[in-house]
């Protein structure tokens, strides 16, 4: 603690001055002074933490030293010295944020108090600010403002004037790299390349921020001279170098706001841009007026390509099915067509590619193949889309040969374990609906798929448990309620023998 002292009696001042750093090795005296008008010039030179003084001094008193030093906004602690016990100097002292007011002479426990309870309040401070610092630094103010976590008011528009330069009010820029399933493999890298890119400008600042919830690296520019040359420079250099030095494509996002304010709504409208991604060559950088410089064609599902699928699975026509699903992937992107419709058909067509699935497939396939269903209903790229009918396609190849060694009674069983899993079915209901005994039902459905009926209901919850672990923040109780498990402990113990981790554990790593 910084300390100066000023006092008009040599006694009193040259005995504080040696006192002090005695009493305790932080108290350092970093300046002393006779009266108020060289205290003055020693307190504004030396900036200390505490000032020790007099009020009673010759061409300036401490109390008339105290108000310039408040107006000049230094805020030092401050002890007051005095022989008086007049109340009118006491309030006046105490108006000007005095922290005590010992009288004199001096005793030495009383001073000690003061300046332990002074080091104390100052050392709380700190720590304050240092942990306001760390709070509100620039990546936090952008990520709090972005997620409407953080108020946008003037008080937020002093910090951020005062700190960074940055008026709340000022246009920004958020240039997203969606990773999707790349993420945990290629966050690290992207983050680093983007903290290069933008190291090296100089005609704007930036932030880049690393978002797990949306997959996706996220750099905020501000201070930005010339926009328009920025924007150029993204598409023709940024964009590219960030594909080349990635395994795969990501989506690239391009979006303009006016202000911290509108960064919630800036980030709503980059997640709505990215389906953009279906309709435009990999490696574009979309922006919201791209949609609106294009003319699109309406899809027309081509439901012929349908017939052809179940055919040549029929006659086990492995290269055919592949062949065909080309066909589609061709169709859909040789013209523009809406995101909205193109995940439509690839919907559509998933979904009869699972209804020939059930008809010649097993149901671990079956099962599979329906949770493919949502990831198309919400891909982004090409390539999503691409390897989930291309699964699809793999599952029917598969097993196009062994359908016709299932008999319909099994078949059957297998679509009611799909449809009824969640409700708690058993087999003695499934005997009773087939007209079979449950023992030869049983047997027979061993024989024929080579799994329990216990086992494949348990392979099907668990596989739905999984996808919602994944895909949902439910919790495990509701989960458990989904899946046709009435206890979730139990439905955890079950679990983490399939898989040798509990749920919780299984979300973390997946999520």
């Amino acid at each position: 603690m910084k300390i100066v002292v000023v006092e008009d009696e040599n006694s009193i001042r040259n005995g504080l001055v040696r006192m002090l750093p005695k009493l305790k090795e932080t108290y350092q005296v970093v300046g002393c002074a006779s009266d108020g008008k060289e205290g003055l010039e020693v307190i504004s030179r030396t900036r200390p933490d505490l000032v020790i003084m007099d009020i009673q001094m010759p061409y300036m008193d401490g109390l008339a030293m105290l108000e310039v030093l408040r107006e000049k906004h230094v805020q030092c602690r401050v002890i007051v010295l005095t022989a008086y016990s007049d109340f009118s100097f006491a309030k006046r002292a105490i108006d000007l944020g005095i922290e005590n007011y010992l009288l004199k002479p001096i005793k030495i426990p009383e001073l000690e108090k003061s300046l332990e309870l002074i080091e104390s309040s100052l050392i709380q401070e700190r720590e304050r600010e240092e942990l306001q610092e760390r709070l509100l630094s620039l990546e936090q103010i952008f990520r709090g403002c972005m997620m409407a976590e953080l108020p946008v008011e003037e008080s937020l528009n002093q910090i951020t004037r005062e700190k960074y330069g940055l008026d709340i009010r000022e246009p920004l820029v958020l240039f997203g790299v969606w990773l999707g399933e790349m993420y945990r493999l290629e966050s690290a890298r992207t983050q680093r390349l983007m903290e290069e890119c933008v190291g090296r400008a100089e005609d704007y600042k930036s932030v880049v921020l690393v978002s797990s919830k949306y997959q996706a690296v996220i750099t905020i520019l501000y201070q930005i001279r010339d926009l328009q040359s920025v924007k150029r420079r993204y598409g023709r250099a940024v964009v590219p170098m960030v594909s080349r030095s990635l395994d795969e494509i990501p989506v690239f996002t391009w979006m303009e706001c006016q202000g911290l304010e509108q960064l919630p709504d800036a980030l709503s409208d980059m997640l709505e841009l990215r389906q953009w991604n279906l309709v435009y060559p990999e490696g574009t950088m979309l922006d919201r007026n791209l949609p609106g410089e294009t003319r699109f064609v309406p899809l027309k599902y081509p439901v012929g390509m349908e017939l052809e699928l179940r055919q040549a699975a029929a006659l086990k026509q492995d290269q055919e099915v592949a062949r065909i699903f080309q066909r589609f992937v061709q169709y859909c992107r040789e013209e523009p067509h809406k995101p909205e419709e193109i995940r439509e058909a690839s919907v559509r067509l998933a979904i009869y590619m699972i209804s020939i699935l059930k008809s010649i497939g097993t149901v671990q396939d079956v099962a599979f193949a329906q949770n493919l269903i949502a990831p198309v209903t919400q891909a982004q790229r090409w390539t999503e889309i691409e390897t989930i009918l291309q699964e699809l396609c793999l599952a029917i190849a598969r097993d196009s040969g062994e359908g016709r060694h299932v008999s319909p009674l099994v078949r059957q069983t297998r679509h009611m374990i799909d449809e009824y899993y969640s409700q708690g079915i058993t087999l003695e209901e499934i005997a009773r609906k087939l007209h079979v005994s449950e023992e030869y039902l049983s047997a027979q459905f061993k024989k024929e798929t080579g799994v329990s009926f216990r086992d494949t209901v348990r392979d099907v919850r668990m596989k739905r448990v999984k996808e919602l672990l994944v895909h949902s923040s439910l919790k495990l109780n509701q989960i458990a309620d989904m899946v046709g498990y009435s206890d979730p402990k139990y439905m955890s113990k079950v679990f983490k023998e399939e898989t040798g981790m509990l749920p919780a554990e299984f979300r973390k790593m997946n999520g």
